[in-house]
């Protein structure tokens, strides 16, 4: 009877615990769904107070000792100086819309990919932008902020884009190719200087740059100018390719060649071609040129 009786009152210990473990497990969930669904809802009142300019809103919703920090820049701390950072930031936007993809939350961090589109001093642009926000009692005490700081800068117009010179150069070389000295020139400053060789005497100005270009592409056909690599550091253009054409007389001429182009408001100033023309002598003999040489051809 004793054995029944431990049995019966170890199975109801048993039954009880069963009952109680999901019970509990239920009652954290529900918690911790609350928790998740009030760190979203701050979250969302910050994006509101964002996309309204309103800089007091947005202060007031992080902590006193809330800290910002924008990756690639030195965090900000603090509720009042982030109010002074944040008036200054919004000084000049006139709109602001964080466009929200996912959002989604762990406990009391809440995750935000977004697009941030805006008008900043008279112009418009749109960053992409992923927030990590860290929610305690209603107030943000923590935001990191991850997106490309040079991207963000020049679509508010605080940083101007490299020119794409190396497109310039791909409009002469298609220029040329199809014969067009105009559409050559079109792209050279009136004081401009050409050294077709280094070595030689440069060519000073459109007029004895078009009197070259003439005289040298006559009777010129299949011309495969290319560029095999580049480099560019603002105004200055470096390119390394080959120059490949049948000359008047029919024969095929390939040079490795290096181009370095310095540019002024958009147009070339200074223009400097390197190669040893004895390997167009070669190939113009049809005579084989040094394999490593050959390598550099047939890039």
């Amino acid at each position: 009877m004793k054995l029944i009786s431990k049995l019966a009152v170890a199975s109801a210990m048993l039954v009880t615990a069963c009952q109680t473990a999901p019970q509990n497990m239920e009652t954290e969930l529900a918690v911790e769904s609350t928790l998740e669904a009030e760190s979203i809802a701050v979250a969302k009142d910050m994006v509101a107070a964002w996309n309204d300019l309103d800089v007091d809103r947005i202060a007031n919703l992080f902590s006193e000792d809330a800290v910002l920090h924008s990756m690639m820049i030195e965090p900000i701390h603090g509720r009042e100086t982030l109010r002074e950072h944040l008036g200054a930031l919004l000084k000049n936007a006139t709109r602001l819309e964080l466009q929200l993809k996912t959002v989604s939350a762990t406990g009391n961090t809440v995750f935000l990919e977004r697009v941030d589109d805006f008008d900043v001093n008279g112009k418009h642009g749109a960053v992409p932008v992923t927030g990590v926000l860290v929610i305690e009692e209603g107030k943000v005490t923590e935001w990191r902020e991850y997106y490309d700081r040079n991207e963000l800068l020049t679509e508010m117009g605080v940083i101007q884009p490299e020119p794409d010179h190396l497109a310039t150069v791909n409009q002469i070389m298609n220029s040329w190719k199809a014969g067009n000295i105009d559409g050559v020139l079109a792209h050279v400053a009136p004081d401009v200087t050409y050294y077709y060789r280094v070595g030689s005497e440069p060519l000073n100005g459109p007029d004895e740059i078009r009197a070259f270009l003439e005289k040298f592409g006559a009777g010129m056909s299949n011309i495969q100018w290319r560029i095999n690599r580049h480099a560019q550091d603002g105004d200055i253009l470096m390119v390394e390719g080959a120059d490949d054409f049948v000359d008047a007389k029919g024969n095929r001429i390939q040079i490795p060649y290096m181009g370095m182009f310095e540019f002024e408001n958009g147009k070339i100033r200074l223009w400097r071609d390197y190669f040893n023309p004895a390997i167009g002598d070669l190939t113009r003999k049809g005579e084989p040129v040094p394999d490593h040489v050959q390598v550099l051809l047939d890039e």
